[in-house]
C-alpha cells in the first residue's frame, strides 16, 4: 500500500519500507526463539539496505512509466520482504552459518518478480491470440 501513495516521490518508499523490513526480522527472529544478539545481522542489513538500492534504481527506471511504476514498486517491496523472509526462515532454522548475500541475490529477486508479472500481464493477451488460431494452450 505505502508503495502506491509514495510512488510520485522517488525514494520515498524506501524510508517506510526499510523500517518495517527490520521490524520484520525482528518479530521473526523473537517467534523463532533466537536471541537478537545472535541473528545474522550483517546479511539481514545487505538484504535491506541493498534491496532499498535495487528498489530505488528499479524506481528511477520503471518510475517514470505512470502505471508501471506503481506496480513495480509494490512488486520490487513484496519481493525483497519475501527474500528477506525466505532467508531469515533459513538462516535461523539451520545450525550451519547463513549464507552470504550479494547484490545479484537482490537483482535477481527483483529481476524475477517484475518478469513473472510481465508474464502474467501478457499471458492472457497470448492465450487468447492462440485459441483464436485454433490452438489449445495450458498455462506456463
Amino acid at each position: 500500500m505505502t508503495s502506491f501513495v509514495t510512488q510520485p516521490v522517488p525514494g520515498a518508499d524506501e524510508l517506510i519500507v526499510i523500517p518495517l523490513h527490520y521490524r520484520f526480522a525482528v518479530l521473526l527472529t523473537r517467534q523463532r526463539g533466537v536471541p537478537l544478539r545472535t541473528a545474522p545481522w550483517w546479511q539481514v542489513s545487505k538484504i535491506i539496505w541493498g534491496g532499498a538500492a535495487v528498489r530505488l534504481f528499479a524506481n528511477f527506471t520503471l518510475g517514470l512509466v505512470p502505471v508501471a511504476g506503481l506496480f513495480s514498486n509494490a512488486i520490487t517491496a513484496v519481493a525483497l520482504t519475501e527474500l528477506l523472509g525466505r532467508y531469515l526462515d533459513e538462516a535461523l532454522s539451520s545450525p550451519a552459518p547463513p549464507p552470504a548475500v550479494s547484490m545479484q541475490t537482490l537483482s535477481d529477486a527483483v529481476q524475477d518478480s517484475l518478469r513473472s508479472w510481465r508474464l502474467e500481464r501478457l499471458w492472457p493477451g497470448i492465450r487468447h491470440a492462440r485459441r483464436g488460431a485454433g490452438h489449445e494452450v495450458t498455462p506456463p
